[in-house]
């Protein structure tokens, strides 16, 4: 992102609603798991929540509050609705298993799986109460897993794992093999940054 013209995430937003703006196909939204109420109206569920989109004139909020949502979130809305071939989810898989991913696997760990695991994941009852604040369902005890869909046709899962003589607790994360499918891999790295804030007890 070009960090030289401002806030980066408002040139980012404006870039891709702008790309929204260009191609508004129902048929598409709806594949992509939207409801649409008209032309200019789209609702679309986010983990626990759901958010509601005004094309024209732009206007992108949470549901049931009506509150707007944050800059990077609305950036992640608009990226997953803007995808031009989304297709469904089949497997799990590790982050480190996309090839464009590869020069992104540091700040993942750093941004995501180190901060998950001394956060929510301290413990394995405070990684299960915020599994399931966050709306994850469970998917195995032994580790502890949990299900988040963040977008209709993106998933995520996150496990914890408890320390035994030779390591120390540590976290998980994966993520269904159609993500770069329907975002990019910047916006794959800030869902998975969102669900750790969600799962820390922050809205989205």
């Amino acid at each position: 992102m070009n960090r030289r013209n401002g806030n980066p995430y408002r040139t980012a937003r404006d870039r891709k609603l702008a790309d929204l703006k260009k191609n508004p196909d129902p048929a598409r939204f709806r594949a992509l798991g939207a409801e649409v109420r008209d032309t200019n109206l789209l609702i679309l569920p986010l983990l626990r929540w759901r958010c509601r989109l005004a094309i024209e004139p732009f206007s992108l909020c949470l549901l049931p509050e009506g509150r707007e949502m944050e800059m990077t979130d609305q950036v992640l809305v608009l990226d997953y609705l803007t995808a031009a071939n989304p297709t469904p989810p089949h497997r799990m898989i590790s982050f480190a298993d996309f090839p464009e991913a590869r020069g992104y696997l540091d700040p993942y760990r750093g941004r995501v799986l180190q901060r998950l695991t001394h956060t929510a994941g301290v413990s394995e009852e405070s990684f299960t109460a915020a599994a399931l604040r966050a709306g994850g369902q469970s998917a195995g005890s032994r580790p502890a897993r949990f299900m988040f869909r963040f977008f209709p046709l993106f998933e995520l899962q996150v496990a914890r794992y408890e320390a035994d003589e030779d390591f120390p607790h540590s976290c998980n994360m994966l993520f269904s093999d159609n993500a770069l499918s329907v975002l990019s891999v910047e916006s794959v790295i800030v869902c998975a940054e969102r669900l750790v804030s969600v799962m820390q007890g922050n809205m989205p």
